[in-house]
């Protein structure tokens, strides 16, 4: 999970918008409504306004993994989707209600062509992630299940007022039953 306000805030889209009449606009979802799904073409770059969104996918079993939980004042997409028009396969579903502002391709090069700060805040963004999700990849093979069960709830326990016990266990890539021992363990 990575907070985009340390380069990029909803203040500054804002008076983005304004200055250059973008035309961004914003979307309300309610809990449990899914605003993306696999198949759809993802034609935004999501700000997170207020709200807790799970993105997920279909494994080849058909089973719901967890691959990201975005919170206020972060930025999701599907990459694929979003910069290579490739077919989208993830789900973005709200864990509660939600507010987004939604920035398109074009929105977005228009931001980034118009002050170099705003490139450079994107590249950072961009690194943040990169290097968030190798870690996250990494520790799957380099740390236990209890060591990323801890980890996760020291830099996110809200995820736990939040979301679903099973949601987390795909996250952290073990089983519901190995969550509850480990649970039950500490």
């Amino acid at each position: 999970m990575v907070r985009a306000d340390k380069y990029i805030t909803s203040k500054n889209l804002i008076e983005w918008n304004i200055e250059h009449n973008l035309g961004l606009t914003a979307q309300s979802v309610k809990r449990g409504a899914l605003f993306l799904e696999a198949g759809q073409r993802c034609d935004y770059f999501y700000f997170v306004l207020k709200g807790l969104v799970r993105i997920y996918y279909h494994d080849l079993n058909g089973n719901e993994i967890t691959h990201w939980f975005s919170s206020k004042n972060s930025m999701i997409t599907s990459p694929f989707s979003f910069l290579k028009k490739e077919e989208n396969i993830l789900f973005f579903e709200a864990l509660e209600d939600t507010e987004l502002i939604l920035i398109t391709s074009e929105q977005l090069n228009t931001i980034i062509s118009q002050f170099q700060s705003t490139e450079m805040a994107f590249r950072n963004l961009y690194a943040e992630f990169a290097m968030v999700l190798s870690r996250r990849v990494i520790s799957i093979q380099t740390e236990t299940a209890e060591e990323r069960y801890l980890k996760l709830m020291k830099e996110h326990p809200y995820l736990f007022q939040k979301a679903k016990l099973g949601h987390i266990a795909s996250y952290l890539g073990i089983t519901p039953q190995s969550l509850s021992r480990i649970r039950k363990n500490l």
